[in-house]
């Protein structure tokens, strides 16, 4: 190390930061070591010189959720505490170690959401953000990356890669501050018993603490007791943040930036935007932005042409952040959409493979994306008008049922998916839209093709229309799909 242990001055931002460029390309064992030979264990005896006469106790390398706690006291010098205060409170600076992972792809992702500070229902301001206890405790933040996601990696081995001083970027403040009411406005309606992390875009909240109904806590408007709850920043904020604050790899463009001129949230942007347009048919859209109206992919071109884009939605900064998902839907004269609605194809090898919940493809492609949805209601028969668009993500309360699918698939698929044929179409034991009622699984493809005995195949598609199972046949990709009837019950804010 450059500077000798603990020698920096709290009261002092730039000497923090100096300080802790001291952590970069260290191993954890390299701040161990230095540790375990000095003669001050924490920053007060160091300041006043004084030897420490703190027992030196063995930690466990296999702690890996001890990490930032372990940062905070060998490296900074401060034991853990419930101080309700920021970390480095003379500067008003919160410390946060958080990892990332590295891709197959060679992008870099956040592998979590970063954790703020638990919610107290009962005394948290609810009317003005910039006085909630978030706000005196995290507006600024000094958080340190490190890759967690190396094989065979242990504790010992984490290395933190870039050191960040975080102070919340104005172009997102409208946003966080749009997310922190509508969180406010569910508990003050006595709602903290239904917080969800598809609550808000960029801001949202998740479950803190043990589990197993040990965690809840009092609210102020119901006698309902509400889970234990954190202020959260999104995994998909941070992945954004890390993607382009932190090691710079993308430019994306943005809808705000689009619209800057206009102080508001994205969210409200689009809303005004699309809505400009109500009561338009989908030819005369087609029409008006010159869109073939057979050409694939022609809605999403629609919306991001109404919207001055030049490339995808889904690509956008705010999207990203959000891990929004959009999604044109067509509803008849009573509401009920057309179609089921898809997600993307999933592989089968890779869903038993898997069974880490938070890493699975129903986790990332759907329980936690958010969707807007742009709805056209049939106002002739086959003929569509721009009618609404609704914000929604999956809330808490349907993780459970998100969850059992998941795992009822894959056990399927784990002990060999049964194929049957008749009349020259082939059948699977997958549970229909009629058993599982809020999500299920079926194919992804516009003709079919299975392997029913070795190389003989039954159906119009062909080999590239087909995945592999673990047993070694192929059959026609699938993906999992929100039935109409409960996508009907989404878009009329039932399940808000």
């Amino acid at each position: 190390m450059k500077k000798p242990l603990f020698d920096y001055d709290d009261s002092n931002l730039k000497s923090i930061v100096d300080y802790s460029d001291n952590l970069l390309n260290q191993k954890f064992s390299t701040i161990l070591e230095v540790y375990e030979t000095a003669p001050y264990k924490t920053y007060e005896d160091f300041q006043a010189k004084t030897t420490s006469d703190i027992e030196n106790k063995k930690i466990s390398i296999k702690s890996k959720g001890q990490y930032g706690n372990y940062i905070e006291k060998f490296f900074y010098g401060y034991l853990q505490n419930s101080n309700s205060a920021a970390d480095f409170d003379k500067v008003g600076v919160e410390l946060k170690v958080t990892p990332f992972k590295i891709n197959k792809n060679d992008t870099i992702s956040a592998k979590e959401r970063l954790v703020l500070t638990i919610i107290n229902y009962m005394q948290e301001n609810l009317d003005d953000f910039y006085s909630t206890h978030l706000w005196k405790k995290c507006a600024k933040m000094l958080i340190l990356f490190y890759n967690g996601l190396i094989p065979n990696q242990e504790l010992k081995d984490y290395i933190i890669e870039k050191v960040f001083l975080f102070e919340w970027f104005e172009e997102d403040m409208e946003v966080i501050l749009d997310d922190y009411q509508r969180i406010a406005s569910k508990i003050k309606a006595g709602k903290a018993h239904e917080l969800s992390e598809s609550d808000g875009n960029y801001l949202s909240t998740c479950t803190k603490g043990a589990g197993k109904g040990k965690d809840f806590r009092e609210q102020p408007f119901n006698n309902t007791p509400a889970k234990q709850r954190a202020w959260e920043l999104k995994s998909s904020y941070m992945t954004y943040l890390i993607r382009n604050k932190i090691f710079a790899q993308d430019h994306q463009e943005s809808i705000s930036y689009k619209f800057k001129n206009k102080k508001a949230p994205f969210t409200s942007i689009i809303a005004e935007k699309i809505l400009k347009y109500k009561n338009t048919s989908e030819y005369e859209l087609y029409k008006l932005f010159d869109i073939n109206p057979s050409a694939k992919g022609k809605n999403s071109t629609l919306v991001r042409k109404i919207l001055g884009l030049t490339g995808d939605l889904d690509k956008t900064q705010e999207f990203q952040k959000a891990n929004m998902n959009l999604r044109v839907i067509r509803v008849n004269k009573n509401g009920l959409p057309v179609e089921d609605s898809p997600f993307k194809t999933y592989h089968f090898r890779e869903l038993v493979d898997n069974d880490n919940w938070e890493e699975s493809h129903p986790y990332q492609e759907i329980y936690s994306k958010r969707f807007l949805f742009v709805i056209f209601k049939e106002t002739e028969p086959k003929k569509y008008k721009l009618d609404s668009i609704k914000y929604w993500g999956f809330p808490d309360r349907q993780i459970d049922e998100v969850k059992r699918v998941w795992q009822e698939t894959r056990h399927i698929i784990e002990n060999g998916i049964i194929l049957t044929e008749k009349d020259n179409k082939v059948y699977t034991n997958f549970p229909t839209s009629i058993k599982n009622n809020i999500l299920f699984t079926k194919i992804h493809a516009t003709n079919s093709y299975y392997e029913i005995a070795p190389n003989h195949f039954v159906g119009k598609g062909k080999l590239s229309d087909t995945d592999e199972l673990p047993d070694g046949r192929r059959i026609t990709k699938h993906s999992f799909w929100i039935p109409k009837k409960f996508l009907k019950e989404v878009l009329e804010g039932k399940w808000d």
